[in-house]
């Protein structure tokens, strides 16, 4: 009889260590990695690349190159090695403040992702741009900060 009570006991608290780690797994924040700015390579010249951490890599472009703002920007993201969940660019000017714009970016099978937005018109001409790329990969929020020029046409 001591040993049934023992066995029952032992078993209870086995299964309540597993259902403690499985909440506690749950509730853990997402990891946030931040991989410094692609310097050696500006989006409006070519399309530029970044290795993520883990294995993998995510190719970045945009047409048409010039970054013309008031006029419509695709954005190309194509990641191999890894997949992601979810893929989203946000642009954000670098020393004036445009506010952020974020554009989720739609699927289009084998890892890459695509989407159209416009950038604010900036009066005084030629301005700075900071595009990051936001990556969900299983439990882990990465951003790639890329940089760019635009301008009037």
């Amino acid at each position: 009889m001591a040993e049934r009570n023992y066995f029952y006991h032992s078993l209870g608290a086995i299964l309540a260590m597993l259902l403690a780690a499985a909440i506690g797994y749950l509730w853990l924040p997402r990891a946030d990695v931040s991989l410094p700015l692609v310097e050696d390579c500006r989006l409006d010249r070519q399309a530029c690349a970044s290795t993520l951490p883990g294995g993998g890599r995510v190719v970045v472009a945009l047409e048409p190159m010039t970054g013309a703002t008031a006029s419509p920007l695709r954005v190309s993201v194509s990641i191999s090695g890894t997949q992601a969940d979810r893929v989203e660019i946000g642009f954000q000017g670098v020393d004036m403040n445009m506010g952020l714009h974020v554009l989720p970016l739609a699927a289009v099978g084998e890892g890459r992702f695509v989407g159209e937005t416009t950038l604010p018109v900036c009066v005084t001409g030629r301005m700075i741009w900071q595009a990051t790329v936001l990556l969900e990969v299983g439990r882990k929020d990465i951003s790639v900060p890329f940089r760019f020029e635009s301008g009037h046409e």
